[in-house]
């Protein structure tokens, strides 16, 4: 969904009206630590155990990660309108029911850093867009893992725990959720492939300074 006018900020959301709560129950409120999504499309972080236990906070960052693997999902499905695989090309299985081996297999499939294979070669910008996004992802899963690392061995000191995988994972309950940062965060990553991929050019917010932005001086 699409919120605002030409000239107003864009506030742009995944829905999923069948998995509101409140449009069930109107006495049930959310906490910010309901699994709730379709799961191929879900963050990796969501999909493991810990997360379906209700242990993880819901970010901002998730969601915006469902909306990278709908893009890479599409491009690799689909040509003019039409399914043509029922799953990404390079990975098995990926639309399944079972959380974790999804989030096992999705892992996978980001950490081995292979090109996105579109499903037709109708895909111009957006393949290239996929994979730069795709390509983003895995940049800050390797961010989080590295500091995961960090924490799984200083706990191997204090004595024993877990192995280590995707589903062992730490995971920083204190993370702040700053959604503005994230957003800019993003464009500032984009920004460079401009030329590339121009159709992202329009969309583009006017001011990255609050991402970081290496043009920013102040």
């Amino acid at each position: 969904m699409r919120r605002g006018k030409d000239e107003d900020p864009v506030c742009a959301v995944l829905n999923d009206w069948d998995l509101g709560n409140d449009a069930k129950d109107p006495n049930l409120t959310h906490t910010g630590f309901e699994v709730t999504g379709t799961v191929p499309f879900m963050a990796i972080d969501l999909l493991t155990q810990e997360a379906l236990d209700g242990k993880v906070a819901i970010l901002y960052r998730h969601d915006l990660e469902a909306l990278i693997w709908v893009l890479i999902w599409v491009v690799c499905c689909y040509d003019d309108g039409k399914m043509v695989y029922t799953v990404p090309r390079g990975i098995h299985n990926w639309d399944v029911r079972d959380p974790l081996s999804c989030g096992d297999k999705k892992c996978a499939f980001l950490t081995r850093r292979g090109p996105v294979q579109p499903a037709s070669d109708n895909w111009g910008d957006e393949f290239k867009l996929a994979q730069h996004l795709l390509d983003y992802l895995a940049g800050k899963y390797a961010d989080r893992m590295a500091k995961a690392v960090v924490v799984r061995r200083e706990a191997w000191f204090r004595g024993s725990g877990p192995g280590f995988s995707h589903q062992t994972m730490p995971h920083e309950q204190e993370e702040e959720d700053d959604p503005e940062h994230v957003w800019y965060e993003l464009w500032a990553y984009l920004k460079p492939i401009t030329e590339l991929v121009p159709c992202i050019a329009d969309f583009m917010p006017k001011d990255l300074r609050k991402a970081g932005d290496p043009d920013d001086k102040q």
